[in-house]
């Protein structure tokens, strides 16, 4: 009786992990999860298809807000992808993905990297702010447009 209630519950969480896995086949996937996570304010979710990094710098700021992931998660404007955004052109390579979300103020597309851990395709938010960090710091270093040459020819 005691090997069948193990199986049981072996077989219950092998089904859920299974089902968890094969719900977020593909990082487009896992939008689609964190849009409906978002919207029913399950944090538990949420925190699940972040990446690990991701999940730390979130811890980071809400200590330094003197509060946790789970009430910034829980504010009305504190939940990323509440809105599913357009997406389109996803790239798998390896453990690594990307998927360019349409940014619904800007209008402008922007490509959000991902990461397979324990076997699910995880939003890897760190990178993408580590990638705009980087990108902004080399346009603040490329030389302003050289006047001079329209200066002469007038």
């Amino acid at each position: 009786m005691k090997i069948y209630t193990i199986l049981i519950v072996a077989l219950c969480v092998f089904a859920v992990a299974c089902s968890s896995a094969s719900s977020t086949a593909s990082p487009m996937d896992t939008m689609r999860a964190l849009n409906e996570a978002a919207r029913k304010k399950d944090t538990a979710t949420l925190k699940s298809f972040v990446s690990k990094g991701t999940l730390s710098m979130m811890e980071e700021n809400a200590k330094r807000q003197n509060s946790t992931v789970d009430e910034l998660l829980k504010k009305d404007s504190g939940a990323p992808f509440e809105d599913l955004p357009e997406m389109r052109n996803e790239k798998i390579t390896g453990d690594a993905a990307t998927v360019e979300v349409k940014d619904k103020n800007s209008e402008k597309w922007v490509t959000l990297p991902f990461v397979k851990e324990d076997g699910v395709w995880k939003v890897a938010l760190d990178k993408f702010i580590q990638d705009a960090m980087k990108q902004m710091n080399e346009e603040m270093k490329m030389p302003a447009a050289d006047n001079s040459n329209n200066q002469t020819n007038k």
